[in-house]
């Protein structure tokens, strides 16, 4: 289980201390991946070195709504910071308009700026129609994005569920990865996930899920 969570941290009012404790937590449990805002990308990488846990930072978020060449700046700056992976918002209203020609181009920017490192395009899957789903999996793959993800976790609508993770996975096949992300905190749900086909798994509940799970045993 380690090996699909990527431990997070998102919160506005994370501290330093918190942000260290996550790093030494993601170390100690060998998670894919620490989950970070921008900022904390540079401590991540000084507390995170030697270790093969990545560093993955949000890009336009949780909103996904400012430009394009904001999104593609604040990226290249992660990516100089250091990041490792980037977690970027989608244009959610362009979606809900169907424009998805600017849709693709928003993703397409921010791939281009990641200069390599794998790009998770955020759908928010729980504000957005099954149809709308679909499409936006496919473009995330046309933009040249190694996953599609479910949810920011602070969207009002909701989080991950099992019928978008399953959608999302038939939608992309074996191209792209598939991070589900938003209300997972137990181990029977990421499972649940997985088995809809989740590569990812995006909590701030690692640890304990890990907990639960080997209390199974």
């Amino acid at each position: 289980m380690a090996s699909y969570v990527d431990h997070t941290l998102l919160r506005a009012d994370a501290t330093c201390g918190e942000i260290d404790r996550l790093c030494t937590e993601a170390r100690r449990h060998r998670f894919a991946a620490v989950c970070v805002n921008g900022m904390w990308v540079g401590r991540c990488v000084s507390r995170l070195r030697g270790s093969e846990v990545k560093i993955a930072a949000v890009v336009g978020f949780p909103l996904g709504a400012m430009p394009s060449a904001a999104k593609a700046f604040e990226a290249s700056r992660l990516v100089e910071a250091g990041a490792d992976e980037l977690d970027m918002v989608a244009s959610i209203g362009a979606m809900k308009d169907g424009a998805w020609t600017y849709v693709e181009d928003d993703m397409t920017a921010v791939v281009q700026a990641a200069s390599g490192r794998p790009v998770k395009v955020i759908l928010e899957t729980a504000a957005l129609l099954p149809v709308e789903i679909i499409q936006g999996s496919v473009v995330a793959r046309e933009s040249g994005a190694r996953f599609v993800k479910t949810s920011t976790g602070f969207h009002s609508a909701g989080g991950a569920t099992v019928d978008a993770v399953r959608l999302m996975r038939t939608v992309v096949g074996d191209a792209m990865g598939v991070k589900a992300s938003g209300g997972i905190r137990d181990g029977a749900t990421a499972l649940r996930m997985i088995t809809a086909g989740a590569s990812r798994i995006g909590t701030s509940s690692g640890v304990s899920i890990l907990e639960g799970l080997e209390g199974l045993h």
